[in-house]
């Protein structure tokens, strides 16, 4: 009788072991080329596959030739791009912080309810609140670019004074107003800086937080950041992953 109870209390301890690992981890369930996860950012890595089960507490790293979808939890996907690399964090159970190292990844995140509101991803300038969405971060030497294909974010800076933000609709407008004016008499080309002049102050401001809904894209370069539609590049940049990652994306509920 003892020797059951002692069996039924290590199955039990054992099951619930089990329980919270899975809890924790996440799984690769496509992959290609070189992938690999290390303790730390500078720590030493090893190769892992599709169908591999991690710990979240893990950086996940793509080399030149390297893709790979991830299922992180009841969370959603990720979807890294080659030269990629991103930290999972845990808060508890499950993961709360995304820190974008390296390269471009696709976030989709199934709608957030409760106690699993909290969920960020931190790149280099900005905290990026996440609720249920799906977006594009781009950190490269060349291009640093946030875009939204669905959803809403809430983009934070790590600067005290904020974002310098610019809007498209000045340039718009001021594009609008330079054809008219090219056409003009001295008198109205005048008038056209001076009117470029206020535009342009009207529609640079400093943030320290704000909204970046659905086909927008916020584009950074140090303190500057520029906010528009989706141009072409990132565009270009989600369809191709949407379509290496298509029937796990599909199942996100956001």
């Amino acid at each position: 009788m003892m020797r059951a109870i002692q069996w039924m209390i290590a199955s039990l301890a054992l099951f619930l072991t089990q329980s919270c690992l899975a809890a924790e981890s996440i799984d690769i369930v496509k992959s290609e080329g070189a992938v690999t996860v290390s303790k730390s950012a500078e720590g030493k890595s090893k190769s892992v596959a599709t169908r591999s089960r991690l710990p979240v507490v893990n950086v996940l790293s793509t080399g030149a030739d390297g893709r790979a979808v991830v299922r992180v939890g009841s969370r959603g996907y990720l979807v890294l791009e080659k030269n990629s690399k991103v930290e999972m964090d845990t808060s508890k159970d499950h993961a709360t912080l995304f820190r974008h190292l390296t390269g471009m990844i696709y976030y989709a995140v199934n709608t957030l309810n409760g106690k699993d509101r909290l969920l960020e991803v931190k790149v280099k300038t900005a905290t990026i609140g996440i609720r249920g969405t799906r977006f594009l971060v781009t950190d490269m030497p060349e291009r640093n670019v946030i875009g939204m294909r669905k959803g809403t974010v809430s983009v934070s800076s790590l600067d005290e004074k904020g974002f310098e933000i610019h809007t498209s609709t000045a340039a718009e407008g001021v594009a609008a107003m330079k054809e008219e004016a090219q056409a003009a008499m001295d008198k109205e080309r005048a008038a056209f800086e001076t009117y470029k002049e206020n535009v342009q102050q009207d529609f640079v401001e400093y943030k320290r937080e704000l909204q970046l809904g659905a086909d927008r894209m916020l584009s950074f370069d140090g303190k500057r950041a520029d906010e528009q539609p989706l141009d072409d590049t990132t565009k270009n940049d989600l369809e191709s992953l949407e379509s290496y990652a298509g029937v796990w994306i599909n199942k996100v509920k956001d």
